[in-house]
């Protein structure tokens, strides 16, 4: 008979790598948030760090992102030094394609599993917790009743718009209307109509597809331009609008991005970015709510809590709420000896269709 206790006290060899993690989603967005095993990174700031991991530990991102211990839609988050005392935390977003400049969702989730953890003291009737992430500096909020979390909201970099009704030839599709903006990531929001499909499951392949050739006739064309980090300057995202399933809801999101990720949650910047252009439009004023749905039918709600200059680029301050779950902790091994350490994808090959 199997000695239980003897596989529950199963230690790996001292060349094994462990990694700790805990395990979260945000509106069915998952994250693994990163809390050991990483090498010290170089650098003073969160660029700097995400570039020396670029260089130096990309095989720890796809080991952690791609299969056996990810899919093709998982989300990270590693926890670093903050670049100032006055942080709390800094933060390295990273996902199936390589790394993210801002992530609302995960932001959301942190937030709760910090809480949660008590990692911060926590005062009510607001805990506030700073964190340094590639875009910059994010103000996260949880509203604190009874020592329980009623509300989890952040306030993100300015976002604006660089395009409004612009249009594009998209070999395969056509021609195509869309904007630009830029809401901690650069983000092509269209509407599905053009397609002639809806924001429904059974259409996953082809917007998956359709994200993907539109991204990259765009990325062909247009230069993103941010009036002050350039290296903000590559679109990250095509989020795809509809009418919402939810009465209360202004519209349905959802966005592809990476290499064809599809989120399951509203997408954090990407409603920030969809705030500037109704604000840009007309359709949005200061202190009004926006509730936007995602595929699973979670819900963020975004209102603009100021209006600034960036440059002489007029843009928005927007605060952003959601609710996260958390859903466990793991600690992943990494043999040496594996010939699949690193990684792999199995998964449709989108690239083909293109």
């Amino acid at each position: 008979m199997i000695d239980l206790n003897k596989l529950k006290q199963f230690t790996p060899p001292s060349d094994w790598i462990q990694i700790q993690t805990l395990e979260a989603h945000t509106g069915g967005e998952p994250l693994r948030v990163i809390l050991s095993g990483y090498p010290i990174l170089k650098g003073n700031t969160i660029l700097a760090k995400r570039q020396d991991i670029y260089q130096n530990h990309d095989w720890l991102r796809t080991a952690l992102m791609w299969e056996p211990r990810g899919h093709k839609d998982m989300y990270g988050a590693l926890l670093v030094e903050p670049e100032t005392s006055s942080s709390d935390a800094g933060v390295v977003f990273m996902h199936n394609n390589g790394y993210s400049t801002g992530c609302g969702h995960a932001i959301i989730a942190l937030t709760k599993i910090i809480i949660e953890s008590e990692a911060v003291p926590i005062v009510e009737p607001i805990t506030e917790i700073t964190m340094d992430v590639p875009s910059g500096t994010i103000n996260a909020y949880a509203a604190i009743e009874d020592n329980k979390i009623t509300k989890i909201y952040f306030e993100n970099v300015p976002s604006f718009v660089q395009e409004l009704d612009a249009s594009i030839q998209v070999p395969g599709i056509g021609d195509i209307k869309y904007d630009l903006a830029y809401g901690g990531a650069f983000y092509a929001v269209i509407n599905i109509d053009q397609l002639g499909i809806s924001l429904d499951h059974k259409y996953l392949d082809e917007i998956i597809l359709a994200g993907k050739k539109i991204k990259k006739a765009i990325s062909k064309k247009i230069d993103c331009k941010h009036p002050i980090n350039s290296e903000m300057n590559s679109l990250y995202g095509t989020i795809f609008v509809s009418q919402a399933d939810n009465p209360q809801c202004h519209s349905r999101n959802i966005c592809i991005f990476a290499d064809g990720e599809l989120d399951r949650s509203p997408t954090g910047t990407g409603v920030c970015a969809r705030a500037a252009i109704e604000f840009a439009k007309g359709n949005l004023e200061l202190n009004e709510r926006l509730m936007i749905e995602s595929i699973t039918g979670s819900i963020f709600t975004v209102t603009i809590h100021k209006s600034v200059n960036m440059k002489g680029k007029e843009a928005i301050v927007p605060q952003v709420s959601g609710d996260a779950s958390m859903t466990g902790s793991c600690t992943f091994w990494i043999d040496p000896k594996d010939p699949l350490k690193n990684g792999f994808l199995l998964q449709k090959d989108y690239r083909r269709k293109e």
